[in-house]
């Protein structure tokens, strides 16, 4: 019962007040951050696991919320967040989050499906400053015995969206239909799935096109990967040119466009209705 509370009073109060939209992307945090150094911060951990997973073995302290309950429950377009972003901003008060509160996302790493960076980067949309990524058995690893205090409501606060950080459908359908050399549409599915599908196909698409599986761009301990700047760099994806990153419903993609941001790359922005939408 203790387990499903704090979920409780995160899913059941919303409010209709309209946030605030600011244009310019507000940048990720790009300083040299280790996986060591975060534990000696007071952060509110965050689990994005699956209940069953987290309910079997999880952080002390850490608060399961999924990518799932921050977004839309229309099949055909899922990975769009809830359109009443203040009610979600209100509902991460209730958990101890405002834009200045560090949060650090725990998850399953490349083993998952990008379900922490999608919470990360949808953090980052509602305007939370110091946001981190990190493999759930990672932190265990790093502290096995410490307890981590209950977390305090924090007041209810009005969101400052990062517009910059989402491209809608009609956006991504103009953006496509150029061949603009300071655009480039990011895939961040498996080789596999972008074989068989891709936007590239699209004869209506002239947009450069791009495949780069997202597990290149974190680290084994969940981190985004500095590395794979030189992979970047290598398909002609450099940081001052516009990135749409996309995968099937925008988890995956949420993800890329989080350790993208964390990186320096402050022009990337996530397409989160992914294919689903697109068809």
């Amino acid at each position: 019962m203790k387990f499903l509370l704090p979920l409780f009073l995160f899913l059941a109060i919303g409010c209709q007040m309209k946030p605030t939209k600011v244009v310019n992307q507000e940048a990720i945090q790009s300083e040299s951050i280790t996986a060591e150094n975060l534990k000696k911060e007071n952060a509110v951990l965050l689990d994005a696991r699956p209940a069953f997973e987290f309910n079997l073995l999880h952080v002390p302290g850490a608060i399961n919320v999924r990518w799932e309950d921050l977004s839309q429950n229309n099949p055909k377009s899922r990975g769009l967040l809830q359109t009443d972003l203040f009610a979600l901003a209100r509902r991460l008060s209730l958990i101890g989050i405002d834009p200045n509160t560090k949060v650090v996302v725990l998850g399953k790493g490349t083993a998952g499906q990008g379900e922490e960076g999608r919470v990360a980067w949808t953090l980052k949309v509602l305007g939370v400053k110091n946001v981190y990524t990190l493999v759930h058995n990672s932190y265990r690893e790093m502290n096995p015995t410490k307890e981590i205090p209950p977390v305090q409501n924090k007041p209810y606060w009005k969101p400052e969206v990062q517009e910059g950080l989402m491209t809608e459908l009609k956006s991504l359908q103009a953006l496509a239909a150029k061949a603009d050399l300071n655009t480039v549409i990011l895939d961040v599915r498996s080789p596999e799935e972008f074989a068989q599908r891709n936007l590239s196909q699209e004869k209506k698409v002239k947009a450069k096109v791009v495949n780069l599986d997202w597990k290149k761009f974190f680290t084994s301990n969940g981190l985004p990967q500095k590395d794979v700047e030189k992979t970047l760099a290598a398909l002609g994806i450099s940081k001052d040119i516009n990135i749409v990153v996309i995968s099937n419903h925008g988890v995956r993609s949420g993800a890329v466009t989080y350790a993208l941001g964390f990186l320096g790359y402050n022009k990337s922005s996530n397409f989160a209705g992914g294919y689903e939408q697109w068809k």
